[in-house]
């Protein structure tokens, strides 16, 4: 039934909403997703964006950037990672396909993960080969690179990424995700995802470890969670991948206490998760420098 939802909404917005200005675009998708998700909504104000989310989206009706298109593309941004920070950081590849027939399971290891390189969300883990469902991956890689992300939330970088499947070493089912909020190559803020596949709630810190009292879509996590020993070079890697770019969020894990790449994301929630504290909104809305 989700998968069904998901592409009913992807075929609306590909087809249908297409049709509407895209400040409109902007105010309904938000609108749909606080209503889903049970939270006040409030008008964007596009014409004078104050907000983290208003000025997400006012980033959204800016011109296309290539720059900004190599660096969301999952494959291409390795380069990227290598030049600036080095190889270490990477996530060891297994493969790259064009097509999901073009994927020959038996030579890949006992666990891994598969994803496409040109959105967010379309991938599938394996932890045992042994009972992973290879026609279901097959039949959703299909679908998922038959999709355009950019018709989703109007994110003018994922237009033109030519879609393919990475194939990546398993790091860990359950593990840690660091995404450091950058403004102007600087690492602001972090947000920590705990229990992502059973419990999923967020913890939000600043670079000394202080517990932020606010969360994005996800109540807050009351767990205690430790400040990483790796925290100083994680906030090193960001700054050096976030240097010039007005805002970004830079996501890394930690695995065996070797500090690894995920991805940059430059329109976090599509711009449309809600805040747990409307005046946190705000509050990081103004380490946005518009230009």
């Amino acid at each position: 039934m989700k998968n069904f939802l998901f592409l009913l909404w992807y075929l609306n917005c590909r087809y249908v909403f297409i049709l509407i200005p895209n400040k409109l675009f902007f105010q309904f998708t938000s609108w749909v997703t606080h209503m889903r998700l049970g939270f006040k909504f409030s008008f964007l104000n596009l014409n004078d964006p104050k907000t983290f989310n208003e000025k997400l989206n006012y980033f959204k009706s800016l011109p296309l950037n290539d720059e900004q298109t190599m660096l969301a593309d999952k494959v291409l941004v390795r380069d990227y990672i290598k030049k600036t920070v080095g190889e270490k950081y990477l996530v060891p590849v297994l493969g790259i396909y064009a097509q999901p027939e073009d994927i020959v399971f038996e030579e890949l290891p006992g666990s891994f993960i598969l994803k496409t390189n040109h959105g967010s969300g379309w991938n599938i883990i394996c932890r045992d080969k042994s009972s992973f469902d290879k026609k279901r991956a097959v039949r959703l890689f299909k679908r998922w690179l038959s999709f355009n992300a950019y018709y989703l939330s109007r994110e003018k970088q994922y237009k033109n990424i030519k879609p393919l499947i990475l194939c990546e070493q398993l790091l860990e089912y359950e593990i840690y995700d660091y995404k450091f909020f950058c403004f102007d190559g600087n690492p602001t803020f972090v947000q920590v995802d705990i229990d992502r596949f059973t419990d999923h709630k967020r913890a939000f810190f600043d670079m000394d470890w202080n517990k932020l009292p606010f969360s994005i879509r996800y109540s807050i996590s009351e767990k205690n969670i430790p400040v990483p020993a790796q925290l100083g070079e994680m906030i090193s890697v960001a700054a050096s991948l976030s240097k010039n770019l007005v805002f970004c969020r830079v996501d890394l894990y930690i695995h065996h206490d070797k500090v690894y790449f995920g991805e940059i994301t430059f329109i976090p929630g599509g711009g449309n998760e809600p805040f747990s504290s409307q005046n946190y909104d705000k509050k990081i809305g103004d380490y946005i420098k518009i230009p």
